[in-house]
């Protein structure tokens, strides 16, 4: 049974993608002399930081390039690995399941003082603790705000505890909300600043989207959880919730119903090409690399919803569904 533990949470894990106090208020913003990585990233005095230009040091994936995008508030950022280069061991081999090259996503939110950049992003915990039993799996993790360095990758941040580490990705690059969509976000800059520090004060859960205890292995059903910011979310579902339910700004074609994401394993070419390694199978009784299709095929396991999240959009349409950061960065509302 721990076996079966521990690659359970592997596949959970993988097929995502992944500082509590009392709140004492929103504080005043501090001067531009007092702003420092701490006070962001353990204080989270967002509010203090500067809606500045960030030259963010971007990798083209299909050419690996390097070459400079700027960005302003709230611009997304997706990151990948290689899963095909064999220097890339442990938590990185993961990205093989995962179809599409960006695995993760973050915001950038802003400067401070000495001009290094913060991104805001949704993960799992660096030891990536958990528990498993008749709930489902459950794995520690909250919302965080880590600097990202400085203009064109030239600084690191000064503390190396609160710095993202975009130089150990593969793949980087950022898209920007359609101008009419960006304004309609920026006009809620301030609800949208004060919410992120209080989920950031209120250590705002990871949850994973799916929901697997010990009847996925008797059941064969995989359960897609959609709460969004109720009982906490991914590191794309929050983003798109922050959005969509404080600025009542919706992407399009960015969620995705258990339907379409079990059709996307079994008939997008991007998604054929998912495979769970062998040391992360626990559905099958040989340890063998196996195509998620064949998961979903072969072996029977389906995937189903469970009481999705539903937002109304300004245009009358209803956001549902789980996004993923390859879905999000191919969004028509993102250039």
């Amino acid at each position: 049974m721990p076996h079966l533990i521990r690659q359970g949470l592997c596949l959970c894990t993988i097929l995502i993608l992944s500082g509590c106090q009392e709140s004492t208020g929103i504080p005043q913003p501090l001067s531009d002399a007092e702003v420092t990585q701490y006070d962001i990233s353990t204080n989270y005095a967002v509010h203090s930081l500067t809606n500045s230009v960030y030259q963010f040091p971007a990798i083209d994936p299909d050419t690996r390039k390097s070459s400079i995008q700027p960005l302003e508030r709230f611009d997304l950022i997706f990151v990948g690995h290689d899963p095909d280069d064999d220097s890339n061991t442990g938590p990185l081999s993961l990205a093989r399941v995962i179809p599409g090259t960006y695995t993760h996503m973050l915001a950038y939110i802003g400067k401070d003082s000495q001009g290094f950049a913060y991104g805001l992003e949704m993960n799992s915990s660096k030891d990536q603790s958990y528990s498993f039993g008749l709930d489902g799996l459950k794995m520690d993790g909250h919302l965080y705000v880590y600097c990202l360095g400085s203009d064109y990758g030239n600084r690191e941040c000064p503390v190396d505890d609160y710095h993202y580490g975009l130089e150990t990705y593969d793949y980087r690059w950022a898209r920007q909300l359609q101008p009419e969509l960006k304004a309609s976000l920026m006009e809620y800059e301030n609800e949208l600043l004060d919410t992120i520090r209080q989920d950031l004060l209120n250590g705002y859960p990871f949850q994973l989207p799916f929901r697997m205890g010990y009847e996925t292995l008797v059941t064969g059903v995989l359960q897609i959880i959609d709460d969004g910011r109720v009982n906490g979310a991914d590191c794309a579902a929050y983003l798109l919730s922050l959005f969509e339910e404080v600025a009542g700004v919706c992407l399009d074609d960015a969620r995705m119903s258990a339907d379409d994401i079990q059709a996307y394993f079994l008939f997008d070419p991007m998604g054929q090409q998912a495979v769970l390694p062998a040391r992360y199978n626990v559905f099958t009784d040989v340890d063998e690399d196996i195509p998620v299709s064949d998961l979903l095929t072969v072996h029977g396991y389906s995937l189903i919803d469970n009481l999705p999240r539903q937002t109304t959009c300004p245009d009358g349409r209803v956001s549902s569904g789980m996004p993923l950061p390859d879905r999000i960065f191919n969004s028509p509302s993102l250039y």
